[in-house]
């Protein structure tokens, strides 16, 4: 599941990429994936926050639990 870092809330339409496979992020953030067994390196982008990149040994199916995302907003 994708969630804004501080407020928590789900991000909708965010791209998850692992290799050539991508997903999008639904109403609650969450996605699902397909991936090669080993070491990949998962992205998140979205037009309003900060890329996010993991990196994660696959073993098996698995949740990957909750990736936080910085929006690029600033508070003034």
């Amino acid at each position: 599941m994708v969630v804004e870092q501080w407020t928590r809330r789900p991000v909708v339409g965010a791209v998850v990429k692992v290799i050539n496979f991508t997903a999008l992020t639904d109403q609650l953030g969450r996605f699902s994936i397909e991936s090669p067994r080993g070491v990949v390196n998962m992205t998140v982008t979205h037009r309003d926050f900060h890329p996010y990149v993991r990196t994660l040994e696959v073993l098996t199916a698995a949740d990957v639990g909750v990736i936080p995302v910085t929006s690029k907003v600033v508070a003034l």
